[in-house]
């Protein structure tokens, strides 16, 4: 049996992994605009800030890492910007409110299939 090219190889991997694979880029690019614009901060220094290697921090801003939440709640920290935003409404609402919001979500789900 032949075996795959590595070229195929990374098209079905980035087929597969299509979605996290955006997130992960658009974390990259944030980042790098974030550096670009400190005068401090440069890649070696966000490493030690955010406790990785400076290889790690590299390999982040190629796009092509996937991050943990951990991780990128400490480059948001190190760099004062968010990376990630979360539907407002449901933190302006009462924490019962959440709940009905979500489990009726998940009757209507449920109902669907």
């Amino acid at each position: 049996m032949k075996t795959q090219s590595k070229y195929l190889q990374n098209a079905k991997f980035r087929i597969e992994n299509k979605k996290w694979l955006s997130y992960s880029s658009n974390i990259a690019l944030r980042v790098l605009a974030a550096l670009e614009e400190s005068e401090e901060m440069t890649q070696k220094s966000l490493a030690e800030t955010v406790g990785v290697s400076p290889q790690y921090i590299n390999k982040v801003l190629k796009g092509q890492e996937n991050l943990s939440l951990q991780t990128i709640a400490k480059l948001s920290e190190a760099l004062n910007i968010e990376l990630i935003t979360f539907p407002k409404f449901l933190f302006d609402q009462p924490i019962n409110k959440v709940f009905k919001t979500i489990s009726s979500k998940n009757r209507v789900m449920k109902i669907e299939k």
